[in-house]
């Protein structure tokens, strides 16, 4: 009889996603990629402050929607990566005003590498306090993370064949 392990399941899900990240996206992106947009496109981005990065925040009732840019959504992750984080450790919120992009792709990295080891050590089953009104369980909050971080790297490559085709 097969036995289903979730905590084996989320680990490779996230392995994959960060192997298909590693070789196809995040080495690819410098600044002036980070900051494209196409032309005419109303977009968000993150822009260079005396503190590091800032980002806009996005207007969710903008019709047509507005377009973010492969830095806005690379400081998308890691905000949300990092709120995930200190949500799961007990720790208060991170506002997204409030977070500040590395501005690179490294931060990433980093961040899988924490949430490596709560998946790895961490009880899946455990409430967590999280952006529903009601705690959820941690397994439950990967399973978005990892939806989350694919979804953001899909949005991340499909900008990034936009801009080639575009030259």
């Amino acid at each position: 009889m097969l036995t289903f392990d979730v905590r084996t399941a989320l680990q490779r899900q996230l392995d994959i996603e960060c192997r298909f990240a590693t070789e196809f996206v995040l080495g690819q992106i410098d600044e002036d990629t980070a900051l494209w947009s196409p032309a005419g496109a109303a977009t968000y981005s993150v822009h260079r402050t005396d503190d590091g990065w800032s980002a806009d925040w996005p207007d969710e009732g903008n019709d047509p929607p507005m377009v973010p840019t492969m830095g806005w959504i690379l400081w998308h992750v890691e905000w949300w990566w990092t709120d995930t984080l200190l949500l799961v450790h007990g720790h208060g919120r991170v506002a997204p005003q409030d977070h500040v992009w590395s501005g690179t792709t490294d931060e990433i990295v980093r961040l899988k590498e924490k949430w490596d080891r709560v998946l790895a050590d961490d009880d899946l089953e455990r409430l967590v306090q999280w952006a529903m009104p009601d705690p959820q369980p941690l397994g439950l909050i990967a399973s978005w993370l990892n939806f989350e971080l694919a979804k953001n790297l899909a949005e991340i490559n499909q900008l990034k064949m936009l801009r080639a085709a575009l030259g």
